[in-house]
C-alpha cells in the first residue's frame, strides 16, 4: 500500500512539473499564510537566451500594505518569473482563461528595464518574492 501511495503521489509530482505553462492558465500556489485563495494567472510565456523561459505572472487575492501610500494591495499586475520557479510555486490547475488581464504596461516597463541592463526576473518562489517585496526599499515614480 505505503508502495502504491508512493507511485501515485510521484506521478502527480511528475505531472504538474511536466505541465506546459501557457498564457490564460490560472492557478492555486503556494501561497503566504492567510493568502490561501490568492491565484496566479499566466500572462505571457518567452525564451530569452540568457533567462531561459520566462513566465509573466499576475498575483490575485493577496494582502500587503504598500509602505510608501499606506493603502493595501491586493494584486499585482505583473511579475517576471524564470519557469522553473513557477513551477516551483503552482499547485493546481484551476481553469484555463481564453480572457487574458492586461498587463502591458507593467510588462513593457519591465522588457524597457531589462532592454537596458536594469531588470530581471525573480528565481524565487511567487510566495517568496511577495514576502520579499513587502522588505525591500519602495521609491515613488519620478
Amino acid at each position: 500500500m505505503r508502495y502504491l501511495i508512493s507511485i501515485v503521489v510521484l506521478t502527480m509530482s511528475f505531472t504538474l512539473h511536466a505541465t506546459e505553462l501557457a498564457p490564460g492558465q490560472v492557478w492555486k500556489y503556494k501561497t503566504r499564510q492567510g493568502e490561501e485563495a490568492s491565484t496566479l494567472t499566466i500572462l505571457k510565456v518567452e525564451s530569452y537566451k540568457d533567462l531561459g523561459r520566462v513566465v509573466h505572472i499576475r498575483v490575485d487575492a493577496i494582502r500587503m500594505t504598500n509602505p510608501l501610500k499606506g493603502n493595501v494591495v491586493t494584486d499585482v499586475p505583473h511579475l517576471p518569473f524564470k519557469e522553473g520557479a513557477v513551477k516551483r510555486s503552482i499547485t493546481e490547475l484551476l481553469r484555463k482563461s481564453p480572457e487574458i488581464p492586461a498587463f502591458q504596461e507593467g510588462y513593457d516597463t519591465w522588457k524597457n528595464a531589462y532592454l537596458t541592463g536594469k531588470a530581471g526576473v525573480f528565481d524565487t518562489t511567487v510566495s517568496a518574492t511577495l514576502t520579499a517585496m513587502l522588505g525591500a526599499k519602495w521609491e515613488t515614480k519620478k
